[in-house]
């Protein structure tokens, strides 16, 4: 049976290929704004075209949001008791992948272990170690290409090979290519560390949850190319594209998609495929990629990457409207309609099954797990040194942020 690396790379290159970096033509107002003078530092010799002419325009402005912590304040949050053996484990898992002393340091000061502890506060031992593998490698392999300092961030060519690779690794580990093998050499050194997950996950869960977390995946690393094509070409796309591209490039639809395995509970197909579902799922992630981005948008655009909602809302406003304060406010409007689409998708899944208790108190542990992301994902994005947001908060709890 064909069952080699090669083999499977061969068989998704049709589906990657019409997908991943399609060629987007500048402008000529693009291009005329990479001749476009800047002061600000010196990523700006890495931006062109309407990314560079944003960047000039967004240079030192502030960037005012709410307190958020107040507008989630009635959602659930605890801390997984495991959380100091968490901090060992995430060291350790990143020693293992990270051979640059610079970037091991940096990434061990972000905290992920206290991000781990939020988002699984009643995970098991055996469980959170598999989901901390994955949260830690999806994290350093999307520096590879985000943090802008590697060959394959500046080479579309080494690029495209290092997703094709990456997601033919991934589908040999999770057994979704006929067989149980084991002893697959890993393309690239963070992908070692999958080999965790894959295991881990190939062991407890059955081929159907298997498929949905590596279709997760492929549409991870999808997005994540069209956003690299971006980039690349110095474009920035609308808003409602972003926000396509940006549903798939955050990385949470995998992270929903091992939620049962983490909760040690089997929803059936018929609940996971249902309306209120997708729309739980979809919410969770919108709500997930806005505080991601705005908390994260100092750090991106000092790495010379606009492909973030800030820059792309700004860029999409009309001339006479674009400011700042229609940015924050775009912000709230965006937050509180996605906010409200959630409750109502987590009040109609509610009502499934109420009859089959196992069932109903499933699915509401699923509900609640989803809230739990949410706030993980706020509150470590306020504390952790990856982003810098300690320095913006003011003393009302609302932030300022420099750009």
């Amino acid at each position: 049976m064909k069952n080699t690396i090669l083999h499977i790379a061969q068989l998704v290159r049709s589906t990657l290929k019409s997908s991943f970096f399609y060629h987007v033509e500048q402008t000529t107002d693009e291009r005329e704004g990479s001749t476009a003078s800047s002061d600000i530092t010196c990523v700006a010799s890495q931006l062109h075209g309407e990314a560079l002419a944003v960047a000039n325009h967004l240079d030192g402005k502030v960037l005012h949001l709410s307190d958020l912590t107040k507008v989630f304040a009635s959602w659930p949050t605890a801390t997984n008791k495991y959380i100091n053996e968490l901090e060992d484990l995430v060291d350790t898992m990143l020693e293992r992948i990270v051979t640059n002393e610079r970037k091991l340091k940096a990434l061990k000061q972000a905290n992920f272990a206290r991000l781990m502890s939020l988002w699984y506060p009643g995970a098991e031992w055996p469980e959170l170690k598999v989901a901390t593998a994955y949260s830690v490698w999806i994290f350093v392999w999307d520096d590879e290409i985000d943090a802008g300092d590697t060959d394959a961030a500046a080479n579309e060519e080494m690029a495209q090979a290092y997703y094709k690779q990456s997601l033919a690794y991934i589908h040999s580990l999770l057994g979704l290519d006929g067989n149980d093998q084991d002893d697959i050499e890993a393309p690239h050194q963070n992908m070692t560390l999958f080999a965790d997950v894959g295991h881990g996950v190939r062991e407890a869960t059955d081929i159907q949850q298997r498929q949905r977390f590596f279709d997760e995946l492929e549409n991870f690393m999808l997005q994540v190319g069209v956003e690299h094509t971006h980039r690349m070409a110095g474009t920035i796309p609308t808003t409602e594209e972003y926000m396509n591209i940006r549903s798939g490039s955050v990385g949470c639809g995998p992270q929903i998609a091992i939620t049962d395995y983490m909760l040690k509970i089997r929803l059936p197909e018929e609940v996971m495929e249902c309306a209120a579902m997708k729309a739980l799922w979809k919410e969770t992630i919108y709500i997930c990629l806005i505080l991601n981005d705005v908390y994260s948008v100092q750090k991106e655009i000092g790495q010379g990457s606009l492909l973030n909602i800030v820059p792309v809302m700004f860029k999409n406003m009309k001339h006479d409207q674009k400011s700042m304060e229609a940015v924050s406010r775009e912000l709230d409007i965006a937050l509180k309609e996605t906010m409200e689409r959630f409750e109502a998708a987590a009040e109609a899944l509610g009502k499934i099954s109420p009859e089959d208790g196992q069932l109903h108190g499933n699915i509401l542990d699923f509900i609640k797990w989803c809230r739990y992301f949410i706030t993980g994902v706020l509150y470590w994005s306020l504390e952790s040194r990856r982003y810098g947001m300690a320095k913006c908060i003011n003393a009302d709890g609302t932030l300022s942020i420099v750009l």
